[in-house]
């Protein structure tokens, strides 16, 4: 099978700590041909680590490269702008999320790639890590029957909750109504990222499907590097079972329930110990393999060589991505939905897509 040649728009620490060393690993399937970004001398870093052309004008690395996709891992604000200029030339992009700022734009960005023979792949992380695919695997199989109610407990926000709630309920079942709340509260003064703090931000947001399950969303501004919180999960409610973070249940009998218990199995690779697969003691068991097993792959990077893996089979088979740029879409339209909400004074706001 033919290399595909990828260049790589940005060069933060996302791009250049997991994109381009992900890239990089699966070498054997793409050429990294380019890495351009404005101003900063870690474009021209990275271009030098890895031997390839670095550039700051996106328009003229087009000009100059045969590419057959870009990742674009750039602020928020630019990336419909980066991607514009890129599916234009009919050239396929996988984008970090958000896939735009505003709904606007990524309907803009899907009509153009539409318009051009091109494909977007959203970069949406939280339901491609692997403790997460074993448990849709075992969702899409019907273990716990329909799920009726999925929770994000300060583990992510914004999009990426949505769609990490999204997950459990089904990418298929229509969200029809969303409230946001958000508050500000009083807590013990601590120490946080080097500063004295006595207060916390929180926003909750409840998401209606149109099949009657419920979503639901919880984050703290304390969530990540406070000695207050820090603690933070996802749960969801079945008919038939629930799970509430790696604790996983079904129902044995009318008297009783049964523990899922799931099996990590790792292999070597290199002298490093790779996942390799995850069993569920379900009868029959149920397995989610790791496609990237014969790399020297950490699990964090399986999630980036899922998104590229995504874009890569689009370009050479010419079919949709695995998530796409309509779910990206989505995530970002309830996310600002759930923001008008707050501003609104909590009041519901529908929803139509």
């Amino acid at each position: 099978m033919d290399k595909l040649n990828v260049a790589v728009v940005g060069a933060g620490r996302r791009a250049s700590g997991a994109w381009i060393p992900t890239i990089d690993l699966l070498k054997d399937q793409l050429n990294l041909v380019a890495v351009c970004n404005t101003g900063a001398p870690r474009g021209e870093e990275q271009a030098n680590k890895y031997g390839v052309k670095w550039y700051s004008n996106v328009e003229k690395m087009l000009d100059e490269q045969k590419l057959d996709f870009v990742a674009v891992i750039v602020n928020p604000a630019n990336a419909h702008i980066v991607s514009k200029a890129i599916l234009e030339r009919g050239i396929s992009v996988v984008t970090e999320t958000p896939i735009a700022s505003a709904v606007e734009d990524a309907d803009m960005l899907i009509a153009l790639a539409k318009e051009k023979g091109a494909y977007i792949e959203t970069a949406e992380n939280l339901y491609r890590m692997p403790s997460e695919r074993i448990k849709r695997e075992l969702i899409l199989n019907g273990v716990f029957g329909k799920i009726l109610r999925g929770h994000n407990n300060n583990l992510t926000h914004d999009y990426h909750a949505v769609s990490l709630v999204r997950s459990y309920i089904g990418f298929d079942v229509k969200i029809k109504r969303v409230i946001g709340i958000d508050g500000n509260f009083s807590v013990a003064e601590h120490n946080y990222r080097g500063s004295k703090v006595n207060s916390e931000y929180t926003c909750h947001e409840i998401y209606f499907f149109e099949n009657g399950a419920l979503g639901f969303s919880h984050f703290t501004n304390l969530t990540w590097g406070s000695p207050l919180r820090g603690i933070s999960s996802t749960e969801f409610y079945g008919e038939n079972g629930m799970a509430v973070g790696d604790k996983i249940f079904m129902l044995k009998d009318k008297d009783d329930k049964k523990q899922i218990n799931i099996q990590r199995l790792t292999c070597n690779v290199d002298g490093m110990d790779v996942l390799d697969k995850f069993v569920a003691d379900t009868d029959p068991e149920i397995v989610w393999d790791n496609p990237f097993k014969k790399y020297k792959i950490s699990d964090g990077l399986i999630t980036i060589a899922s998104e590229l893996a995504s874009i890569m089979k689009s370009v050479r088979e010419n079919v949709e991505p695995e998530y796409g740029a309509f779910n990206g879409r989505i995530d970002r339209q309830i996310d600002l939905a759930i923001s008008q909400s707050h501003r609104e004074g909590n009041i519901p706001i529908d929803i139509e897509y």
